[in-house]
């Protein structure tokens, strides 16, 4: 019986340094069937000649050349043409281990599941590794369920590059365009539509972290999407007779102290950037969560201390002080 196509989707842009490690990662995989969708987001540099070599080096991998629109924009130009049964993200600064298909695949298949994931560590420029997760953990989630633990962010997190999708999932879903943390917009939508969720703790994906990312650069009032986000997220608890009031509520305060230990960096090296603007929101995110009764004891003294401005180190270990 032929395996099923798989169709990977590589946004491009400004990773000349790093393109070859993450497409010939992609091309070693032990899963063969796959098309690789390499989509040049108006990159400046020497990234479309490269994605038009490795093109004509393999002809599993197809290039899109396209006016920058951003991440969102060339992940969802890469869905349009993307002719696979599942489908799998892959950013162009990160790299994949041999297997990382084939195990997504595999558990696909052995679950009937609509969503497959995988673990990941996280690798900075400077050599140090962090990872999620053991080899020895294996989930199968209901809908409901995974609904739940996409919320808790313990066993997976929202980052879509650790997941394989059955294609249908994107039928009526799409990549918000010109919003940072595009990911989080879309996991709750695509969570919904899966009936099953398969999670696999072998460490896969390996997720780089440059200085220059989006996510490691400093302020800026579009990271503020985040809370739209999670405001969406509570907006269909409530729909749903607050079935998942503790977990979309957590989901809100961890995005609320995310954004409090930005303005103490921010306050730290006296950037004048938008502190007004943030600690207006902060100050509203406050507000709102306090009227919540939902939270249990850990996290009502989280939100205290942050309140007061409790020393950010300390804020940390005692937020992930439950976490694995």
């Amino acid at each position: 019986m032929e395996l099923e196509k798989i169709s990977v989707i590589v946004p491009v842009y400004k990773v000349e340094k790093y393109l070859k490690r993450c497409v010939e990662s992609i091309v070693q995989q032990t899963y063969q069937n796959i098309e690789i969708i390499l989509v040049d987001d108006g990159s400046p540099d020497r990234c479309p000649e490269m994605c038009d070599e490795y093109a004509r080096r393999d002809a599993r991998i197809k290039v899109i050349h396209k006016s920058n629109g951003g991440l969102s924009d060339a992940r969802n130009a890469g869905l349009n043409i993307a002719s696979g049964d599942y489908i799998s993200f892959v950013d162009s600064d990160d790299w994949i281990e041999e297997d990382f298909i084939e195990i997504l695949y595999k558990n696909m298949k052995k679950e009937n599941a609509d969503i497959s994931i995988i673990g990941y560590t996280l690798i900075w420029e400077s050599g140090r590794k962090k990872r999620f997760t053991s080899d020895d953990e294996y989930y199968v989630f209901d809908k409901e369920d995974a609904v739940r633990e996409l919320l808790k962010q313990q066993k997976f997190q929202c980052m879509v590059c650790q997941k394989m999708y059955r294609k249908s999932i994107f039928r009526s879903i799409q990549f918000p365009i010109g919003k940072i943390y595009e990911d989080v917009a879309i996991g709750l939508p695509t969570f919904l539509q899966a009936e099953k969720v398969v999670v696999d703790g072998k460490s896969k994906y390996n997720y780089f972290q440059r200085k220059d990312s989006i996510v490691n650069t400093k302020f800026d009032q579009r990271k503020l999407f985040f809370l739209e986000c999670c405001q969406e997220i509570i907006d269909y608890s409530n729909s749903q007779n607050k079935k998942y009031d503790m977990e979309a509520h957590t989901f809100y305060l961890r995005a609320l102290m995310m954004f409090t230990l930005q303005l103490y960096q921010i306050k730290e090296k006296n950037e004048e950037t938008t502190i007004d603007y943030l600690e207006h929101e902060i100050r509203k995110c406050k507000k709102y969560i306090w009227k919540n009764s939902c939270l249990d004891l850990k996290k009502k003294i989280v939100l205290f201390l942050i309140s007061i401005q409790f020393p950010r180190k300390i804020l940390v270990e005692l937020w992930s002080g439950g976490k694995r």
